[in-house]
C-alpha cells in the first residue's frame, strides 16, 4: 500500500516507539546497534521493508502476541536504499514489535553517523562521531522508517568510552559504568524518551566535549557543547539563544516544549547547522565566537543561523511538513521568522534591508531561470530531495512570507500562525494547512492569492508606465513572467499570471493594491505630479520586478542621491536595474547610467548588493578590450566611501559601518585600485608580526587582496599561518586569502591540496570554488573538477548543498564552447544528486554568452568613447 509521494517504503506497518542502542568505536571507526521498535501491522503482510542503507543488519525477529517470529529472509535493495525482512507467515494486524541487531561504518562523508577528526587545544589529533540525518540519512545510522509523516519516540542508548561525553536530543537519565573494552573503560549512557518526532530530526554525539549552560525562559535548560577547551568561545551563543527562546516563546505563545537545548559545534560539517530537536549542531564557524579575533560580520552570522535553527524547533520539529515537497514550510519561516527574531535583537543591524539583498534578491536570481522549480515540488527519491535545499526553498519562500505578512498585516499573521501551530503539533501539516489557519484569522482568500506563487515557478516582472498631471499622477502597470532567457527570445508571451500585492510610493503620497489581472492601474495625489517620482514595491517586501522607462528610472537618481529613498528601495532600483539588464530587458548601459548615482552610497547592505551586481559584471567583461575601462568605472562609484570610511574603526561606529568598509574595500581592490592593494599588503606584513596588529573585521580583506600582487613567498606564509591558527574562522579567512593569487601556479597548487589533509572535509569544496571565482583560477578549476571527479564523486556524489556547490563552479563561462564541454561531461559523469544544478549552470552559460553579444559594442562606447 504504498504512498503516491512516498519514496518507497510500503506503508503496511507504523512505527510508534524506537528502542536504539549503538556502541561506537572510534579506533576501528564503526559501530555495533541493536533496536527494539514498537509498531502497528495496519494490514496482514509477510514481509515488512524499512529503509536501510550501509547497514549490515545480524538478525531480525518480530514479537507478536507473546510469540517471537524470526526472519526467515534478509534482503536489500541498494537502489531503493531498504532491507526487506521476510517472515514466512502472515502477520496479522495488530501490535507487535521488531528486534533487529545491526552494525554500520562511521563514515566520512559528513552523512549519517560519521566520524569527524580533529586537532585538540594541545595539538593532538582526536576522533569524535556525529550525525546528520537530513534528508533521507537515519537509514544510514539504524533500519527505520525514514520518512517524516512516520513521527515516533525515541529512547535512546549509548555505549561509549568512559573519559568520553554524549549528547542527544533529550537529557541523560542514567548513566552507568558498564566495564573495560581493550583496557579502556566503558559506560551506558540512557537518554530519555522523546515525544513524537520524524526520524531526520533524531541526533547522538560523542567525543571529548565541554559545555557553559544557563536555565533560560520557562526553566528551559540551555548549554553550548565545543571541543574540551574552546568552552569560552560559545559565550555569545548561549546570551543570544538565551534571548531568542524569550523572544519565540513570545512570538509563538507555545513555549518550547523539550526540558533542555543544546548547542553543538562540530570540526566536520557538511551545512550550517541543522535543527535536531534539543540538539542543535553547526559548522564550528556558525556558532563559535572569540572576542578578541571574531570579526563582526561572523557574529551576525552566529545570530542569524542561531535564529533560523531555533525557530526550526516550532516550524519543521514540533510541526512537521507532511512530505519533503513542503519542505519550503520548514526552511522558508526559518529563514523569515530567524531574521524577525534577529531584528528584534539587533534593530541597528537592518536586518530587512539585508534580507532583500541575502534572501529576496537571491530568491529572484534564481528563479528567473527557466530551469528553477516552484516553492513546492514534488520529490520521489533522496536525490530529488537533496535538491530541494536552494534558494527557492529557503529564499523565495521567506520573501513570499514577507510579502503575505505585509499583505495581511503583522498581528493578523501571528494570529494565524499561532492558530496553525496549536492544531498541528505533534504532527504532521501542509500547505492548505497554513493557507487555511492564515485565512480564518484574516478572513482574506490567501490560499487563492498563495498559491499562484508557491506552485507555479517563477515570478512577475511589473512594466510601469506613468501618466504625469499638475496635481497627481496615474501608475499603469502590466505583469509578465520575468525570465533571464528574455535576452535569448525577446518578448515571447508566457501565460503565467500571479496575484501581486503592489504598493506605490512618491514623495508625499503612497497606495496598495491586489494586482490579479494582467493589467491594472492606480493615482496617486502630488502637488508636483508633472515632476514627481514613483517607487512601485516600496521596502522591496513584493517578489517581483519592477521595469520603468529610462525616463522614469532616471527620476529615481535624485531620491537615490539624497537619499529620499529608504536603504531597502535604494537597494532594490539598482538590483532590479541589473536584473533586468541581464535578461536583455534594458541595456547595460542604462544599469550603469543608474549606478552612478550610488556615488557616495554609505549604507553597508545597498554598497554590498551594489558591489555584488559589479562584480558579476567584472566575470562577464575581463577578457574584453575595454575592461580598464570598465575597472575605472566600478572604482570611481565606491571611491568616495572607501575614502571616508578608510581602514581603521573610529570612535562611535556602529555595527553597519564595519560591515561597509569590508565591503568597499573588497571592492576597491577586486577593482585593481593601487593604493587598496599597497595598503593591504603592508597591513599583512603588520598581521605577519603580530596579529593584533589587524582588526579581525579586516583580517579577510587584507588576505585576499594582499593575496592579489603576492608572490610565492607571501602564498607560503599564508599556509604556515593557517596552519598555526587555532581558530577555525581564521582558517577560513586564510582561504580567500590562498585563492586570491594570481600565478596560475600558486592556484593549482592550493587546489591540489584541496583534497588533502590541510583542508576540512566540508572546506575542500569552498576552496575549489573561490579558486573558480578568481578570473585566473576559473579554468583550472574546472580542469580539477573533471581530473577528480572520481574522488569528488564519492565524496559529495550522493548530494546535498556541496555538491550542488561544486558543480555551480561552471556557470560563469562565457562561451557556447565551453557551454559544450560542460554538457559532454555531466553526460559521461552523471551527477544525480545535481541534476537541476548543472541545468542551470549550463542555462547560465548561455545568458552569459548572450548577454556579451548584445552588449559588448555598446559597452566598448561607453567605457572607451
Amino acid at each position: 500500500m504504498a504512498k503516491s509521494n512516498a519514496i518507497l517504503v510500503p506503508t503496511n506497518v507504523k512505527p510508534l516507539r524506537y528502542q536504539l542502542e549503538l556502541e561506537p568505536d572510534l579506533q576501528q571507526l564503526s559501530f555495533k546497534g541493536r533496536e527494539s521498535v514498537s509498531i502497528e501491522i495496519l494490514e496482514p503482510t509477510t514481509t515488512i521493508t524499512m529503509n536501510s542503507v550501509e547497514i549490515d543488519v545480524q538478525s531480525c525477529a518480530l514479537t507478536a502476541n507473546g510469540r517471537s517470529i524470526p526472519a526467515q529472509k534478509i534482503s536489500y535493495d541498494e537502489e531503493q536504499e531498504t532491507v526487506t525482512f521476510d517472515f514466512g507467515v502472515s502477520l496479522a494486524e495488530g501490535a507487535a514489535s521488531l528486534e533487529i541487531v545491526f552494525t554500520g561504518e562511521l563514515n566520512d562523508k559528513l552523512r549519517g553517523f560519521y566520524r569527524s577528526q580533529y586537532e585538540d587545544v594541545d595539538g593532538n589529533n582526536q576522533w569524535m562521531a556525529s550525525t546528520q540525518f537530513e534528508s533521507t540519512d537515519a537509514r544510514r545510522a539504524f533500519p527505520c522508517w525514514d520518512e517524516p509523516a512516520l513521527k515516533a519516540a525515541f529512547e535512546l542508548t549509548l555505549v561509549i568510552p568512559s573519559e568520553l561525553t554524549a549528547v542527544s536530543n533529550m537529557p541523560i537519565i542514567s548513566e552507568t559504568n558498564t566495564g573495560e573494552s581493550e583496557g579502556n573503560g566503558i559506560k551506558t549512557i540512557v537518554f530519555a524518551e522523546s515525544p513524537v518526532m520524524s526520524t531526520y530530526l533524531l541526533a547522538f554525539i560523542i567525543g571529548d566535549l565541554s559545555c557553559i549552560e544557563q536555565t533560560g525562559d520557562n526553566g528551559t535548560l540551555m548549554r553550548v557543547f565545543t571541543t574540551r577547551g574552546r568552552e569560552e568561545q560559545g559565550r555569545f551563543a548561549l546570551d543570544v539563544s538565551l534571548k531568542l527562546l524569550e523572544y519565540f516563546n513570545g512570538y509563538f505563545g507555545i513555549p518550547y516544549p523539550l526540558p533542555k537545548m543544546d548547542h553543538i559545534a562540530i570540526p566536520d560539517f557538511a551545512a550550517g547547522a541543522m535543527e535536531n530537536w534539543g540538539a542543535i549542531t553547526y559548522r564550528e564557524t556558525a556558532l563559535l565566537v572569540d572576542p578578541d579575533n571574531t570579526s563582526a560580520g561572523t557574529r551576525q552570522t552566529v545570530a542569524s543561523i542561531i535564529a533560523h535553527e531555533m525557530a526550526h524547533m516550532w516550524f519543521g520539529d514540533l510541526v512537521t511538513m507532511a512530505w519533503w515537497n513542503d519542505l519550503w514550510l520548514n526552511e522558508s519561516f526559518a529563514s523569515w521568522m530567524g531574521d524577525m527574531a534577529v531584528n528584534s535583537l539587533y534593530p541597528e543591524w537592518e536586518i530587512w534591508t539585508q534580507f532583500v539583498s541575502g534572501d529576496t534578491n537571491r530568491g529572484l536570481s534564481l528563479d528567473g531561470l527557466r530551469n528553477s522549480h516552484p516553492i513546492e515540488q514534488e520529490v520521489k527519491n533522496p536525490a530529488e530531495i537533496g535538491q530541494l535545499f536552494d534558494a527557492i526553498s529557503y529564499s523565495k519562500g521567506a520573501s513570499v512570507l514577507r510579502m503575505l505578512e505585509t499583505f495581511l498585516g503583522a498581528e493578523t499573521f501571528q494570529r494565524g500562525l499561532h492558530q496553525y501551530l496549536t492544531k498541528h503539533q505533534y504532527d504532521n501539516a501542509g500547505r492548505r494547512d497554513l493557507w487555511n489557519a492564515l485565512g480564518d484569522a484574516s478572513g482574506q482568500p490567501v490560499a487563492d492569492i498563495m498559491d499562484s506563487w508557491v506552485v507555479q515557478t517563477g515570478y512577475p516582472v511589473l512594466d510601469t508606465k506613468v501618466e504625469r498631471t499638475a496635481d497627481g499622477i496615474t501608475v499603469h502597470l502590466t505583469q509578465r513572467k520575468f525570465t533571464y532567457d528574455d535576452i535569448l527570445s525577446p518578448g515571447e508571451s508566457d501565460p503565467a499570471l500571479w496575484r501581486v500585492p503592489v504598493g506605490l510610493k512618491s514623495a508625499h503620497a503612497s497606495a496598495s493594491l491586489l494586482m490579479d489581472d494582467r493589467k491594472t492601474s492606480s493615482s496617486l495625489l502630488a502637488s508636483d505630479g508633472e515632476n514627481a517620482w514613483v517607487k512601485v514595491n516600496p521596502e522591496q517586501t513584493g517578489f517581483f520586478r519592477v521595469k520603468y522607462s529610462p525616463e522614469d528610472l532616471q527620476r529615481l537618481a535624485g531620491p537615490i542621491r539624497t537619499k529620499e529613498l529608504s536603504a531597502s528601495d535604494r537597494l532594490g532600483v539598482q538590483n532590479d536595474a541589473y536584473a533586468l539588464s541581464r535578461a536583455g530587458m534594458i541595456s547595460a548601459t542604462d544599469f550603469l547610467a543608474i549606478a552612478e548615482a550610488y556615488k557616495g552610497e554609505d549604507n553597508a547592505p545597498v554598497c554590498a548588493d551594489l558591489s555584488s551586481n559589479m562584480g558579476g559584471m567584472d566575470t562577464l567583461v575581463w577578457e574584453e578590450s575595454f575592461y580598464n575601462g570598465f575597472q575605472a568605472f566600478s572604482r570611481s562609484i565606491m571611491l568616495e566611501t572607501a575614502a571616508k570610511i578608510g581602514w581603521d574603526a573610529r570612535p562611535g561606529e556602529g555595527h553597519l559601518d564595519t560591515l561597509l568598509r569590508s565591503t568597499v574595500l573588497n571592492h576597491m581592490g577586486g577593482a585593481d585600485d593601487e593604493d587598496t592593494l599597497r595598503e593591504a599588503a603592508a597591513r599583512f606584513s603588520a598581521y605577519a608580526d603580530d596579529p593584533a596588529n589587524v582588526s579581525p573585521d579586516i583580517r579577510g580583506t587584507v588576505f585576499a587582496l594582499a593575496a592579489k600582487k603576492g608572490d610565492r613567498s607571501t602564498y607560503d606564509a599564508m599556509w604556515d599561518m593557517r596552519a598555526k591558527a587555532t581558530l577555525q574562522e581564521e582558517k577560513v579567512r586564510f582561504l580567500y586569502g590562498l585563492t586570491s593569487f594570481e600565478q596560475p601556479e600558486l592556484l593549482q597548487d592550493a587546489l591540489n591540496r584541496s583534497l588533502g589533509d590541510e583542508i576540512r572535509a566540508h572546506e575542500s569544496v569552498s576552496l575549489i570554488s573561490l579558486v573558480a571565482g578568481n578570473r585566473s583560477g576559473r579554468d583550472l578549476a574546472w580542469q580539477f573538477l573533471k581530473d577528480n571527479w572520481a574522488e569528488l564523486d564519492r565524496r559529495y556524489g550522493e548530494g546535498g548543498f556541496a555538491l550542488m556547490r561544486l558543480v555551480s563552479i561552471t556557470s560563469g563561462f562565457t562561451t557556447l564552447d565551453m557551454r559544450e564541454d560542460v554538457e559532454r561531461f555531466f553526460n559521461d559523469h552523471p551527477a544525480p544528486g545535481a541534476e537541476r544544478t548543472i541545468r542551470q549552470s549550463l542555462e547560465r552559460i548561455q545568458l552569459n554568452n548572450a548577454w556579451l553579444e548584445r552588449n559588448r559594442e555598446e559597452l566598448a562606447a561607453w567605457f572607451v568613447g
